[in-house]
């Protein structure tokens, strides 16, 4: 399904899935390339992070641990009259499991999704999140 075709939060929903929970690298690492815009500005409570510094922590997270993906479940969103784009309100839970040790931990947020309509693709531009442990 096209961008275009897809709601928002229906996109939003798939490039979760794609960056953080499906199982395979590749496949997170080329959506990253193409659905993230190198603008990219990311705040977890605090602190701040660019896109370079997203992927590293990306890449990081994908190497040392599974994600399970709870529940994601659309709050609030606004999408653009005049474009396919918009920020979209989520609430988040997951399970985080240990590659090396099995350990597994329970985490919840809630994160502002910033897309925006570049070069004919929504692309994510910004997060952010309440990250709560």
């Amino acid at each position: 399904m096209s961008a275009q075709q897809q709601t928002l939060s229906q996109w939003v929903t798939q490039i979760n899935d794609t960056l953080f929970i499906q199982p395979n690298d590749e496949i997170a690492i080329k959506a990253l390339h193409e659905q993230v815009d190198p603008s990219l500005v990311v705040r977890i409570n605090h602190n701040v992070y660019s896109y370079d510094q997203f992927k590293t922590g990306l890449q990081y997270a994908r190497s040392s641990s599974t994600s399970i993906q709870d529940d994601f479940s659309v709050i609030l969103q606004w999408e653009n009259p005049e474009k396919p784009d918009g920020v979209v309100a989520v609430f988040s839970k997951w399970t985080s499991k240990d590659k090396k040790t099995g350990k597994e931990t329970k985490k919840s947020n809630v994160i502002l999704w910033e897309v925006k309509w570049i070069g004919g693709k929504r692309k994510l531009t910004g997060q952010t999140e309440v990250e709560s442990m």
